[in-house]
Formats: structure tokens, sequence, C-alpha cells
């Protein structure tokens, strides 16, 4: 089954823009369901559209070109696309012109901008890839136990890797709409951290651990594939357990996080 985003009204045309449901990852939108997709997400999420006009043979061709970018961001980032042809006024006040064209949304309070210049698929990438937030803590022997201990209700998960730099995909797992309120992530490497790779029984990078539990009691290591929708479900599993970020204490007024503790986590003396 495929969407066809354009054809000749009096039959089919020298050039279209066809987006098969069964081959693309992109997602058609329209003027009407453009905040519904994007404004309203606008304050969490980055975005790109397509702006083409249907029957456009420049467009035709920078449709493979724009897959990839729909691919490689799967489930991270939305890439959309809109027929400048059925919503012109639209188009118009976006400030579209010639087509194709790409508009960038970061989020907020950063402005939409259109990409300038040649639009390849890893220019475009690359701009999505660094417009993602990051609200990962990196760690150090300083922090550590903060981290761990702060928001006890929050399950803590840590990416321990033998590169100096965090990765994207961990950087949009902690800027997930539900993840960034409800899990806190951690960025540990083999050279900065390794006594809380010891803590963990790490033996190989890069290797991912959750920690759970009030008193962080519950540890588990993570067993299946790096990548970004396989570590999202088996996060997703233990995100409702933090979905209060305001906490209440007995005769007291809401704060917005819990303070660490780091006692409950240090060995006991023998």
């Amino acid at each position: 089954m495929f969407v066809r985003l354009a054809a000749s009204l009096f039959g089919a045309a020298s050039s279209a823009v066809i987006i098969d449901a069964m081959k693309h990852d992109i997602q058609g939108i329209q003027a009407g369901s453009f905040d519904t997709i994007i404004g309203k997400f606008r304050d969490d999420a980055v975005s790109a559209v397509w702006y083409y006009k249907e029957n456009n043979a420049a467009d035709e061709k920078f449709l493979d070109e724009y897959q990839k970018v729909a691919k490689e961001l799967k489930g991270i980032v939305k890439v959309c696309a809109m027929d400048c042809e059925r919503f012109a006024k639209f188009c118009k006040d976006a400030g579209v012109g010639d087509t194709p064209s790409v508009m960038i949304y970061p989020p907020n309070p950063q402005p939409p901008f259109a990409l300038q210049g040649e639009l390849t698929s890893k220019r475009i990438t690359n701009v999505l890839t660094k417009s993602v937030p990051s609200l990962v803590t990196t760690l150090t022997a300083d922090n550590e136990a903060a981290f761990l201990t702060s928001d006890p209700s929050k399950p803590k998960v840590i990416l321990f890797s033998n590169k100096p730099k965090v990765p994207f995909m961990w950087r949009a797992l902690s800027a997930e709409m539900v993840f960034k309120r409800t899990i806190k992530f951690g960025f540990a490497t083999e050279e900065a951290n390794a006594e809380l790779a010891k803590k963990f029984k790490i033996n190989k990078y890069p290797s991912i651990v959750m920690q759970r539990g009030g008193k962080g009691e519950q540890k588990e290591t993570y067993s299946g594939d790096i990548n970004f929708q396989a570590i999202y479900s088996w996060v997703n599993l233990y995100s409702e357990s933090g979905m209060g970020d305001k906490v209440a204490g007995a005769g007291a007024g809401e704060s917005d996080s819990e303070e660490a503790k780091p006692w409950l986590i240090q060995d006991i003396p023998e």
C-alpha cells in the first residue's frame, strides 16, 4: 500500500513525488495537522519538514536523499514532508520559495530555519543531530554519588564507554519527552570512572546498566542491541516509576527533585 502525494490531474505526470509506506519513513503532513504533529511538541522535540511541489522534477530527485535522513533518524526525529501545491498558503507563510526546501524546527526558544545551500542527507542529518539537546550527566568522581542517590524514584541509566564523547543516541534518549521527566541518564568512561565500573561489575565497553529502587538496590545490565529503538523499549519498561517530577515532603511543600543521599550507596564496613 502506498500514499501518493502527487499526481497529475489528467493522468500520469512526467515527474511526481510518491511516498510509498512500504519503502519510506517520511511522514506526510498537511497544513491542518502541522500543529498536532510538530507545533505542540516544539518545547521537547526536533523536527524537519521538506516542502516540495508535487510535479517538480527536482523534488522527485530529492526524495531518495531525504529518505536516507528519515531512515537513519527513525523514532528519534520527526522527518516530515508537505506538498506546497496543495498547501500553498501555508508554504508562503512559512517563507518557502523554490523547492526542495528543508526547514528545521529545533526545540523552543530557538526559531525554525531553512537550510541554505546543498541539501544532502549527510548535511541534513548532521544539523538535526546537533539540534537534539542533551540531558545526560557526564559522571566524575565528584558527582557520581549525587547522581546515583538524588531523585530515588527515578531509575538511573548509565552508559559505560571507552570513548570520550556522549554519543548522539544517548543524548536523544535523555531528551525524549517522557524520559526527560522520568529517567536520569549518565555517561561514564573507562578512563574517568574506573571505580564506578568496578561497582557495577563492568567488564566490557560499551555497557549499559540501570539502577532502581529507593536505595539503589536493584541493578540490571542491558543485554540487547545497542540502538535507539531497542534501548528505548528496555528503558520504557521502567519509566513510569519516576513519573512525579515534584516530591512532597512531610509537613513541607513540593520540591522539584529529591536531595542526594550518598550514604544510601556507601558500603558498610565489616
